[in-house]
C-alpha cells in the first residue's frame, strides 16, 4: 500500500524549506504519495525587505500551498520542520499548531506517525528544546512520534528528537552532506514502518 506523506514546514531564511524539498524529492523517488505545505508566515515579506538571505527563496516558498489540519487528515506520515526561535519553533509553526485544536477532542490524529526537523544556529541554539515542542504537540494530538536511529548516518550524531541542521549566525549553511545524507536514510526508515 502506497504511504500518504505530508511535510510541513515553516522557513523564513530557507533552509527548512531545503529539508523539506529534499525529504520531498526522497519521498516522490520511493514511490510514496506525498504533498509539501508551507506554514502561513503573515511577516515573511517584510523579513525579505530586512534579510537578504530572507528573500532567496521567498518566491519558490510563495507558490507552495499553504498548510491546514484539513489537508493533514489523510496523511500516514506527516513531518513538520519549523526554525528554532530561542528554544522554541516559531510563532508561526506555533500558530499553526494551535489551529489543530478543534481535531484534538476527536482525536483525529491519533495513530499518525509524526517526524520533527529543525534548523538552528549552532549547538547552543536549543534545537532540541524545538524538536521536542514538535513531538510535544504531537503527541498531545494522539501521533506516534518517530525517533531518529542512533545509527542512521554511519560516524554522525543526531539527536534522537529528530533531524537537526545547523545554519551558522547568518543562516547561510545551506543543508548539505550528512544532513542530505540523514535525509534520505530517514526517509527509507519512515517508509518502513
Amino acid at each position: 500500500m502506497t504511504k500518504k506523506v505530508s511535510i510541513v514546514f515553516h522557513s523564513v531564511c530557507g533552509n527548512n524549506y531545503l529539508m523539506a524539498k529534499e525529504f520531498y524529492k526522497e519521498f516522490e523517488s520511493q514511490g510514496a504519495e506525498v504533498k509539501m505545505l508551507r506554514v502561513n508566515d503573515p511577516n515573511l515579506e517584510e523579513l525579505a525587505k530586512q534579510f537578504t538571505i530572507a528573500g532567496q527563496y521567498k518566491n519558490e516558498m510563495l507558490s507552495i500551498d499553504e498548510a491546514s489540519p484539513e489537508k493533514l487528515l489523510d496523511s500516514d506520515i506527516i513531518l513538520m520542520g519549523s526554525p528554532t526561535y530561542y528554544g522554541n519553533v516559531s510563532g508561526a509553526m506555533k500558530s499553526f499548531m494551535d489551529a489543530f485544536s478543534p481535531y484534538w477532542t476527536g482525536a483525529s490524529f491519533w495513530g499518525k506517525k509524526l517526524f520533527a526537523f529543525s534548523t538552528c544556529a549552532n549547538g547552543q541554539g536549543g534545537g532540541d528544546m524545538c524538536l521536542n515542542a514538535i513531538n510535544i504537540f504531537g503527541q498531545h494530538m494522539g501521533m506516534t512520534n518517530v525517533p531518529v536511529p542512533s545509527n542512521l548516518v554511519s560516524g554522525q550524531s543526531f539527536p534522537a528528537y529528530g533531524l537537526l541542521h545547523y545554519v551558522g549566525d547568518y543562516s547561510n549553511m545551506r543543508p548539505s552532506g550528512f544532513t542530505l545524507m540523514a535525509v534520505k536514510a530517514m526517509t527509507e526508515r519512515l517508509l518502513e514502518l
